[in-house]
């Protein structure tokens, strides 16, 4: 489950035209945090955006999420807690510290989603003078997480002839091309040793950093022949980094638009649409890639010819890969759209490019059956429309009926999160 980074542009509004109280991000943060551990979810993924995409901001900042998760830490028993932070603009021993740190207030629930950032104008803000390239990004990320892993494996609890447990922590000696890191890290280890570690791997170089460090992976695969070939060029570069092929489940994202029947989830989606002045926002749905294609008239077909190929343009996409490769792939599949239509694949009814779900709680329910039973996806990063409305009817409507098929869980996980995974 995601936080309000991927929420419909139309959400506030809707909250406003249906009374819902005004509340503080950490509000918000802290009212999902609880429906994480009533709905039975695995973990609660907060995204990261670290600088001001404009002023004023709607969404109050947003939070920046060890911070947030820290909190909520303390509200919940059984959520998974995913941080995400940049390795461009982080430190990795402080990092390491910080994260170490919320693991041990969540009682070995936490994670880390590893990123490399794209946007510019926020190396400034990280005493860079520009930002670094993207094979700069993705080496840095690699001696990055060498040396997080390395501050996070070199320490153990021992419990003495006395009785008393004591910590104990080696040096690591890193020196690198990049980092100078002694070490040792001063912050015990929680129950699961280590956070988990995330990433969202879709481009060539971001699957290599996944296939050699993480233990889950986010992708955006919106459909399940997608699924199939990601999960067999994750799995090839697995058995390179000499791992076993599966063993890094692939999570893709999905915000679901739901009711009881598909007409009244037609319904939600169009009020929500509503609520939304689709022209202001065009100019950031391919502009977030780094790709210039005036989008000027919202209701004239999308000029489709004038769309790059995925491939070639790997190297040089402002924002995830991923996300412009599912984009693309949206667009192939969707003959005629309108300019209106792609602002709102993009942008405009959240959760980046993921792929949108609109149907009845029982054709989700179908939904995940079938790709639970192809075995290429390890679950789904929700991302909910609307907020706590959007949450709570998934909890009222959806969970009931996913654990009467058999392809949930009906009781809390309990087990550190690097083990659910």
């Amino acid at each position: 489950m995601a936080n309000d980074i991927n929420l419909h542009q139309g959400a506030y509004g809707h909250e406003q035209a249906h009374g819902v109280a005004e509340r503080s991000t950490f509000e918000r943060l802290l009212e999902y945090g609880r429906f994480g551990d009533e709905g039975l979810f695995t973990a609660l993924f907060v995204g990261d955006i670290p600088g001001m995409q404009g002023s004023p901001a709607f969404d109050g900042g947003p939070a920046e999420p060890i911070t947030a998760l820290t909190a909520i830490s303390q509200h919940t028993k059984h959520v998974g807690l995913i941080a995400t932070a940049s390795t461009t603009f982080y430190d990795p021993y402080n990092l390491a510290r910080l994260l170490a740190s919320l693991d041990q207030a969540s009682d070995g629930r936490a994670g880390y989603n590893a990123v490399t950032s794209v946007i510019d104008e926020f190396a400034l803000n990280y005493s860079l003078e520009h930002h670094l390239d993207r094979e700069a990004r993705y080496q840095r990320a690699h001696e990055f997480l060498d040396v997080l892993r390395g501050l996070w494996d070199n320490r153990e609890l021992r419990r003495g002839p006395d009785g008393r447990t004591r910590f104990y922590a080696e040096p690591t000696n890193h020196r690198g091309k990049r980092f100078q890191v002694s070490g040792p890290l001063n912050i015990a280890p929680s129950r699961q040793g280590r956070p988990l570690i995330a990433q969202a791997g879709g481009s060539g170089a971001g699957i290599k950093v996944a296939a050699k460090h993480a233990e889950m992976v986010f992708t955006n695969s919106s459909t399940r022949e997608s699924a199939a070939i990601y999960r067999g060029t994750l799995d090839k570069a697995l058995v390179e980094q000499g791992r076993a092929p599966g063993s890094v489940p692939a999570i893709p994202g999905l915000i679901p638009y739901l009711g009881r029947t598909r007409s009244e989830a037609e319904e939600k989606l169009a009020e929500l649409d509503s609520h939304v002045d689709w022209a202001p926002i065009a100019p950031f749905a391919l502009g977030q890639f780094g790709i210039d294609i005036p989008l000027e008239d919202i209701e004239a077909p999308f000029p489709v010819d004038l769309l790059p190929r995925p491939e070639d343009v790997e190297k040089t996409v402002k924002s995830t890969f991923g996300n412009y490769v599912g984009l693309y792939n949206w667009i192939q599949e969707c003959p005629g759209v309108t300019v209106r239509d792609v602002v709102a694949q993009a942008v405009g009814r959240g959760g980046a490019t993921h792929r949108k779900f609109v149907g009845s709680y029982d054709d989700i329910v179908d939904d995940f059956a079938a790709w639970h039973a192809d075995g290429n996806v390890g679950g789904f990063n929700l991302m909910f429309s609307a907020g706590a409305q959007s949450i709570r009817e998934f909890i009222d409507h959806v969970v009931p009926r996913m654990i009467d098929r058999g392809i949930y869980r009906s009781t809390p996980a309990d087990r550190p999160l690097r083990e659910r995974f």
